[in-house]
């Protein structure tokens, strides 16, 4: 039987042996091709007909077993021809894109365009910190103190409407009460500094009863608090004939003229909030307090910012000179009383026929207890004339003379 077997297996179809042969597809069923192999060996050595009933039960049912696998081949056939067919689509779909890449593409949306989204976007991003040395016109613009005021950030009147840089408003906040915690409009200088808020707790406990706009009667039995910050602020012109007028309103009007965001907020109720009734008066004080405490630090510099002169062509002969103040004679210092010499608001004088020279009435701006300090701390403020020097550190005591001259203008007009 083993020379037969083998010449039979020799003799299969060239076609038949190509079935046999290893692929990823039919190597998990080598053993129905091992069954096809067997039965077809089979068929091949019994060319006649079965005699005996065995041999008739086996050719039917190795005729079955050879029908199935010749179906399954058949099937497999189908299945290489499909991955055949999948394999050429594929070839010509990425043809057909490498096609599509190579044509031109669409225009880009302006919502991804970074040009146009980088020239939008020019004027909201914060400029960079300057860096390396400033140059000539930059240190004459740190030194000029009118240019640092019109500088500021533009904000809006609450009181007038109008649109102004904030050097030239005043802005106010709430604190509450030392003793009953109400919200209290304070000006922000009286808030934020060292002192402002031992100011601020001393004057509201002198004006439990009578100095407020509403008058709370149960103010001065309960037991006082430190005044915190309750609300961003508003703005208020910075003259004392706008603080004269709030204090002259009713409380219907008075309410009508807070910022809107105060209606809103829920930590407490704009029916509460308190305007003191001298408020030009108190913004006065701290003010004053406020420029004389920068005056006292100028004069005790080694630098001599601040010189004293003899008359006003002594002023001709100081180098850089940024303001002049007039302090008036010794012997009139002892009242307020103005005389025909005491400069005007906003006067100013001529230096080097090259330029004008602000000139500051420093006993009506400052009042005669601020000045009598200065005289006893230096010498430079007892004579008629003081010049300050234009330099980078005397920049915010000349803007706050400014402010506080704009302040009283009004009233040291009309006196």
């Amino acid at each position: 039987m083993g020379t037969p077997a083998a010449k039979a297996k020799l003799s299969l179809p060239e076609q038949q042996q190509e079935e046999f042969q290893c692929s990823p597809v039919t190597a998990p069923l080598m053993r129905y091709r091992l069954l096809f192999k067997n039965v077809t060996i089979t068929r091949q050595l019994w060319n006649t007909r079965a005699s005996t009933p065995a041999q008739q039960r086996y050719l039917r049912v190795s005729t079955r077993a050879s029908g199935s696998t010749a179906e399954y081949l058949d099937s497999n056939r189908a299945l290489r021809g499909t991955y055949s067919r999948i394999a050429s689509t594929a070839d010509v779909a990425k043809e057909q894109s490498n096609a599509v890449l190579d044509t031109p593409r669409l225009p880009l949306s302006p919502l991804l365009d970074p040009e146009l989204l980088a020239a939008r976007n020019r004027y909201k991003i914060p400029k960079p910190e300057p860096s390396g040395e400033l140059s000539a016109f930059q240190q004459k613009l740190q030194k000029n103190p009118f240019a640092q005021a019109l500088a500021t950030p533009v904000r809006q009147c609450a009181v007038t409407g109008s649109r102004l840089p904030n050097f030239f408003l005043l802005d106010f906040g709430l604190v509450s009460h030392p003793r009953t915690g109400k919200p209290w409009q304070m000006p922000k200088l009286a808030i934020d500094s060292n002192a402002g808020n031992s100011t601020v707790v001393s004057n509201l406990k002198s004006t439990d009863g009578d100095g407020a706009l509403n008058n709370p009667a149960s103010e001065a039995t309960e037991s006082p608090k430190r005044p915190v910050r309750t609300a961003a602020g508003s703005h208020i012109i910075a003259q004392q004939s706008a603080m004269n007028l709030i204090s002259t309103l009713k409380h219907k009007s008075f309410i009508q003229m807070l910022p809107h965001r105060w209606k809103l907020d829920p930590r407490f109720k704009v029916e509460q909030i308190v305007w003191r009734k001298d408020m030009d008066t108190f913004v006065l004080d701290l003010m004053r307090r406020k420029t004389a405490t920068l005056l006292k630090y100028l004069s005790s510099q080694p630098a001599a910012y601040i010189v004293r002169c003899q008359n006003y062509e002594d002023i001709q002969n100081r180098h850089q000179p940024g303001a002049v103040l007039w302090l008036g004679q010794p012997e009139d210092h002892e009242t307020l009383t103005p005389s025909q010499e005491n400069p005007p608001p906003y006067a100013m004088v001529e230096y080097r026929s090259s330029g004008y020279i602000p000139l500051y009435n420093l006993p009506a701006l400052l009042g005669l207890d601020h000045l009598r300090q200065l005289r006893d701390i230096n010498k430079s403020f007892q004579g008629t004339l003081a010049v300050i020097k234009r330099k980078r550190n005397t920049t915010d005591c000349q803007m706050q003379l400014w402010k506080l001259m704009g302040y009283m203008a009004a009233e040291m007009s009309a006196g």
